[in-house]
């Protein structure tokens, strides 16, 4: 980086860049993520940084910010949360037939996950080792299973209305957007 531009920068900016973040974010917490994501990210493209002129880095620096935001809130949207205290309403008590009818019911990418982890009660871990998959991939199909599954359950008319947790994240509006 050019010498002693960076800090110089930073201490002008970073009130002004936090209370930017916060108010694309609408949460202290996810402000300061973002703004620390937007300053490792201007601190690994110093030559971009270099090369601007200087009363053009506070413009650029509000698009890192506003992108890291974006990022952060993109990413919170992939998880369905799944409140494990949650006991799922059965038909009949002792009776968890028509709940696995439905897991068996479901298409292949999802009905053989949720089964390993649902009725065998396997760790992630070792349903990606045993189905060749990532950790990351048997998550992101756990989440896709469990909201597919919520839906087939409350089409066989269990009472979803009390579920601590929903298919799609409530979330505020988009940051930036």
């Amino acid at each position: 980086m050019e010498q002693g531009a960076f800090l110089p920068f930073y201490e002008q900016h970073k009130e002004t860049l936090y209370h930017y973040a916060c108010t694309l974010t609408a949460n202290a917490h996810q402000a300061e993520d973002a703004l620390q994501t937007a300053w490792l990210s201007c601190l690994r493209q110093e030559e971009t940084f270099d090369a601007l002129p200087p009363d053009k880095r506070l413009a650029w620096m509000s698009v890192v910010v506003k992108n890291a935001a974006r990022s952060l809130w993109r990413q919170e949207q992939r998880y369905a949360p799944w409140d494990e205290t949650w006991d799922m309403p059965a038909p009949t008590p002792g009776d968890p037939q028509p709940i696995v009818a439905v897991i068996q019911a479901m298409p292949e990418p999802y009905r053989r996950l949720l089964e390993l982890k649902f009725l065998l009660e396997w760790s992630n871990k070792e349903i990606a080792k045993h189905l060749g998959l990532s950790q990351t991939a048997v998550s992101t199909r756990l989440n896709r299973g469990r909201k597919l599954l919520q839906e087939r359950l409350r089409e066989e008319g269990y009472d979803y209305e009390s579920i601590p947790f929903r298919a799609k994240k409530e979330a505020g509006p988009k940051p930036g957007g």
